[in-house]
Parts: C-alpha cells; structure tokens; sequence
C-alpha cells in the first residue's frame, strides 16, 4: 500500500485553541522567565543576537546621512521583530524540555512549520512596506526643500515643522506597530510550536489581545522599552535585548494559548 502525502496531511488535524485570561501580573512573570532562559543559553542566545546587531549596525552606517530613515528603520524592527525571535522561541522551547539549545534552533520551525511562517512574513513586510511608503510621505510634506547638514539634528529640531511632523510620524508609526504587535505578539510562537496556518495563528492573537487588553497593553510596554534600550546604545546591546524580548514572549504564548 502507498501512502500519499495528502493522506499524512489528512491525519494531521488543526489544534483547537483556548484564549487565557491572565491575571495583571502576568508581564513582569513573562519578563522574569524571558531573563532566566537568558541566563541559562546566555552563549547561544547572544551569538544568535549579534546576527540582526551586526545587521542593524551595517544599515545604520549606510543611512547615517538620512537620519529620518534611522528612525524608520527602528519602527519597521519592531514590527519584524516576532519573526526574528523564531529561534529565541525554540531556544526556550528546548529548555522547557529539559535539554540546552543550539545557535541553529531557529531552522527547526522552518522545517516545522515553513508555509505558515513564510506566509505570516510576508504579512509584516506588506505591513513594513505601508510604512516606509507612510514614513517618506509624511517626510516629505513637512521637509520637502530641507537640507541635511553635518549637524542634522540641529538642524531638524530648529525647523518649524518639527513639532507637527512628530506628531505624525509618531502617530503613523504608532498605528503600524499598534497592528503589528496585535497580529504577530503569539502568532509566531504559535506557528512554531503547533502545526496551525498562518491565518489562525492571527485570528488567535487578536483574540488573546482583546481577552487581555490591560494586560497586552503592559506587554507591548514592556518589549517596546526593551528595543529601545536596545537601539540607544547603537544597536549593541540589541544583543541581550532581543533575547530576552523573544524567550520572554515564549513564555507569555505558552500561558496566553492552551489547546482545549
């Protein structure tokens, strides 16, 4: 007899999810677990950070004389950052097992689970690409005949337009990340631990956002404020940064999603 793989497929039935309720301590309990896996693959979690550190150095240097772009840059981070933290994810899945996690781990959710993945990453580069074209429009209507000089942020806080300008480019970005963070902040764990399709992996994680609002609200705090203390050292400290963000946010899949 010979099996298709369409009759494995057919064996494989989708996980029914259950959304948590979580109490309002749950944030700092996922950023306490997201430090102890931290400390416990410190070796494999920091080489696997200096990957994007390395990256987010290298365009920062050839965007140095646009330092608008710099900024976008940060914000479509953040919006990739769950797709990122794929192998911080398996990392603590491994360690949840007992076992030490390698610098490769991230390679085992491609090979888990590479349809949905790659279909949700092309989700936040369409999301990506809506800010940068937003991010140049908004540049562009408030400096359109302005030079950058050698002391650009002088120059920049000096312009009448400043203060109107951040107010729109705070608030364009901020209504990207808002979306971002609600499609992706257990979407991607999800994927790489349950064999779910990309579709319901976001369905399910606006639902874990609107059963926790208070809750998720802390928790975007909490990972935005990390990325930034990541970026103000000049990427650098990304490197224990990063980790922590995505161990932690592990943690606070596996509380926030159980299958029923």
């Amino acid at each position: 007899m010979t099996t298709t793989i369409n009759d494995l497929n057919a064996t494989v039935e989708a996980p029914r999810l259950k959304v948590n309720k979580v109490d309002s301590e749950a944030s700092m309990r996922w950023l306490n677990a997201g430090i102890k896996d931290f400390k416990a693959a410190p070796l494999a979690s920091m080489t696997y950070g200096m990957i994007y550190v390395a990256l987010g150095l290298v365009l920062a240097w050839l965007s140095w004389e646009n330092p608008i772009f710099i900024t976008s840059l940060a914000t479509g981070f953040l919006i990739l950052g769950p797709i990122v933290a794929v192998g911080f994810y398996c990392m603590s899945r491994t360690l949840e097992q007992g076992k030490q996690p390698s610098v490769m781990q991230g390679l085992d959710a491609l090979r888990f689970n590479a349809f949905s993945l790659v279909s949700f990453a092309l989700v936040l580069g369409v999301l990506m690409g809506i800010w940068a074209v937003l991010s140049s429009i908004t540049v562009a209507l408030f400096f359109d005949n302005l030079t950058i000089t050698d002391h650009w942020l002088d120059t920049l806080l000096a312009h009448e337009q400043f203060v109107p300008f951040l107010f729109a480019y705070v608030f364009g970005g901020g209504l990207i990340a808002v979306v971002a963070f609600a499609i992706s902040v257990v979407s991607v764990p999800l994927m790489t631990d349950k064999r779910v399709d990309f579709v319901t992996a976001i369905i399910t994680s606006v639902k874990a956002v609107m059963v926790n609002p208070g809750v998720m609200l802390s928790w975007a705090f909490i990972l935005a404020t990390l990325m930034f203390l990541g970026f103000i050292f000049f990427f650098v400290a990304l490197a224990i940064a990063l980790p922590i963000a995505g161990h932690a946010s592990w943690h606070a899949y596996r509380e926030l999603i159980t299958e029923e």
